[in-house]
């Protein structure tokens, strides 16, 4: 896992920059919905990342307990 192309707490810290873009009063339309989609890429690759990391965790636990 460490060659990813982002890791876990970059692509946090964007999610809670582009949350934080979302909550400014003016905001225009336009520029909402690119970073709402953004938002979505983001999470998306969270969830990966979060998906990964509990494959290698079960995979750890086999190795561990011998039934690899």
């Amino acid at each position: 896992m460490p060659n990813m192309k982002k890791d876990y707490l970059s692509l946090s810290t964007r999610l809670d920059e582009i949350l934080a873009a979302l909550q400014r009063p003016d905001i225009h339309v336009d520029e909402a919905v690119t970073l709402y989609e953004q938002g979505l890429l983001v999470v998306d690759q969270l969830e990966e990342t979060l998906n990964q990391a509990e494959n290698r965790i079960s995979q750890l636990k086999l190795k561990t307990s011998g039934k690899e």
